[in-house]
């Protein structure tokens, strides 16, 4: 039974994402993919997984954002653009 084990561990390890594919799959760009396969390696069940958390904090950072703008006395601050 170990053997089986070792060999269902194994075939699971290959299979790898490809970033198209993961992109398309979780609706990230393909930089956002980028991330998350750089970060997690490139497993289908790890980034999977990532990507749910990557996603939950997209949409934080989101809300945050949408939040400080409506905030009153809110001053926009400079982008870092000299022009």
């Amino acid at each position: 039974m170990g053997a089986t084990m070792q060999g269902l561990k194994r075939s699971c390890w290959k299979e790898d994402y490809d970033l198209d594919e993961f992109a398309g799959r979780h609706g990230l760009t393909i930089r956002q993919a980028e991330i998350v396969i750089q970060s997690n390696g490139p497993s289908k069940h790890k980034c999977d997984l990532a990507a749910a958390a990557f996603k939950v904090a997209l949409e934080q950072c989101r809300h945050l954002r949408e939040k400080r703008r409506e905030a009153p006395g809110h001053v926009r601050e400079p982008s870092g653009d000299l022009n």
